[in-house]
């Protein structure tokens, strides 16, 4: 029996009245009920066309025979909530836990969930796989990349205005337009940053439609590809095709390595393990990065890795011509489950790359090797990401001088009073989920230091995050964290550092016991949380990176 039924009995005839009172009728009572789980909201400029988008969803489920519910959560924009940066990412735990709150409560039958943006997505993920109940996303497609002084315009140039204006290279007008032209309302930002790789992540894993990762925001494509994903969803009910028999060890793995072959987000080693974590899968995420790093070579190179933007992916063929190439080539399982009904092999049957200037053959790619490494060392024991493909190749192996700093505020003002300089190797420390708490971004620390054109001589190393359009030798996720009394902490200003991205090693040039003397003297001070009570819980329950940073039971330190 549908787990909405339980409505239809005597005792559950206050329900009834209240079902008819939101416009049920008696007729509908014996249909599936579905959710339409939308991130729509006035301070997100990605979501503001979701409202559309869910009502084509709605549509279709009514034309299968369903009956549709739609019900919000909540959904920050990443970019307009660095006002208050610890709040982004507790954010993701809290919308999969609205998503559990809504499912379960109203016991709806199945759920089609209608998102964009960092942490809107992942959270979905989260709480499909939780959740285990027929689930669909539909992504809400890329903004349209934006033109200024005859070249594209993203959130991208965006980011470096700040420090192009201070070093006199633009106006503060000039500045004015650029910002004015990077964004455009309804749609991920339109490089490979966070919403985009994580838009590529849903499609790879079987989650949402194909062809719905490199969709255009705007046009009618999206609304057709939202109204089939209504008509889907009643199709997985009757099959009885859930989330955790789409995302797989198998299907995660496939993911894993598309995210090298499009140089995604450094984010995703945060969010695809937390996916993990909840679908309870056996996989070992940063150990399948660290291979698939060394496997899966770069095919398509987006901004911040490469000169193309999203309209060109989709042009070529989008993520569906990516895939069928790697599988091809062998790098990934086409075998696996997907939310048509059918194999992934079955969905790309049709497929072919259009454009291999855009998308390259796995023989002749942008790249030998993927988008991310795993970096580890005296300073990193449980790994550290770079995002390799958007670092110079001369600063692929680097040795500099140690410059420290608890908070991105002083780092930002030691680089505007001219206290950074180049062969410095700047440490933001306290940024970790405990340390925030929340896994905090330096996203505009690296704005600036691009937009000074230092890029290609200063190294950065935190426990924080980056913005998935950090471009330079930004090594980030540092674990354990500087707050969690790990490693890290040992760094002093002067220290001599060294990485190496080819042979994935990071090093701190003190030897061992003098690491253990001054972690063991550190004091650790509890973050200020201020009035906000959910970052308390959220420091309080957080778990490690490799978990994700997931809520629940906090492990012993």
């Amino acid at each position: 029996m549908l787990r909405s039924k339980a409505v239809t009995g005597v005792a559950a005839a206050e329900q009834r009245s209240l079902l008819y009172g939101a416009g049920i009728t008696e007729a509908d009572l014996a249909k599936p009920f579905v959710a339409v789980v939308n991130s729509w909201n006035e301070a997100n400029p990605g979501a503001l066309h979701l409202r559309e988008v869910a009502a084509e969803v709605k549509r279709g489920v009514r034309e299968a025979g369903g009956v549709p519910f739609e019900v919000p959560t909540m959904g920050l924009c990443d970019g307009i909530a660095l006002a208050n940066p610890r709040y982004i990412t507790p954010s993701r735990d809290l919308i999969a836990n609205e998503v559990e709150v809504i499912i379960e409560a109203n016991q709806f039958d199945a759920m089609v969930m209608v998102g964009v943006c960092d942490k809107i997505v992942p959270a979905y993920l989260m709480a499909a796989g939780r959740l285990d109940v027929p689930a669909l996303l539909v992504t809400g497609g890329y903004m349209a990349v934006g033109e200024h002084d005859g070249r594209p315009c993203t959130f991208l140039e965006a980011g470096k205005t700040v420090g192009r204006h201070r070093q006199g290279e633009i106006t503060a007008g000039e500045m004015e337009q650029i910002l004015k032209a990077a964004c455009a309302p309804g749609g991920a930002c339109s490089m490979m940053g966070t919403a985009n790789t994580m838009a590529c992540i849903a499609e790879a894993l079987g989650m949402s439609l194909p062809g719905n990762a490199t969709v255009p925001a705007d046009g009618p494509r999206l609304l057709e590809m939202a109204r089939e994903a209504g008509r889907q969803i009643l199709s997985l009910l009757e099959t009885g095709i859930t989330p955790r028999k789409i995302i797989t060890d198998s299907s995660m793995r496939n993911t894993i390595r598309c995210v090298m072959a499009i140089g995604g987000s450094t984010n995703v080693l945060v969010h695809i393990p937390a996916i993990a974590e909840e679908t309870e899968l056996t996989l070992d995420c940063l150990a399948e990065f660290d291979a698939a790093s060394q496997d899966v070579p770069l095919v398509i190179g987006l901004a911040p890795n490469g000169p193309h933007y999203m309209p060109a992916f989709d042009q070529a063929g989008g993520l569906e011509a990516l895939l069928a190439e790697l599988a091809r080539a062998g790098k990934i399982d086409p075998d696996v489950m997907t939310c048509t009904g059918c194999t992934a092999a079955e969905n790309w049957r049709e497929v072919s790359v259009k454009d291999e200037e855009i998308i390259r053959p796995v023989s002749r790619p942008f790249k030998e090797q993927g988008g991310l490494a795993v970096l580890r060392g005296n300073i990193a024991p449980d790994g550290s990401i770079v995002k390799q493909s958007a670092v110079a190749d001369g600063m692929k192996t680097f040795t500099g001088t140690a410059r420290v700093f608890w908070g991105e505020a002083a780092a930002q003002e030691a680089l505007e009073d001219g206290r950074i300089d180049h062969g410095d190797v700047v440490f933001i420390l306290g940024m970790g989920p405990r340390g925030g708490p929340g896994l905090i971004t330096v996203y505009t620390f690296t704005s600036m230091l691009a937009g000074r054109g230092m890029t290609d001589s200063v190294a950065l190393i935190t426990d924080g995050r980056f913005s998935g359009a950090t471009e330079g030798a930004c090594i980030g996720h540092v674990s354990p964290e500087a707050a969690a009394k790990g490693p890290l902490a040992a760094v002093r200003d002067g220290d001599t550092v060294s990485y190496d991205i080819p042979k994935r090693t990071i090093h701190l040039h003190v030897d061992d016991e003098e690491i253990r003397r001054r972690v063991e003297q550190m004091e650790v001070h509890a973050p200020k949380v201020g009035r906000g009570r959910y970052l308390a819980q959220y420091a309080e329950l957080v778990q490690s990176l490799g978990k994700g940073a997931v809520l629940g039971k906090r492990e012993s330190s």
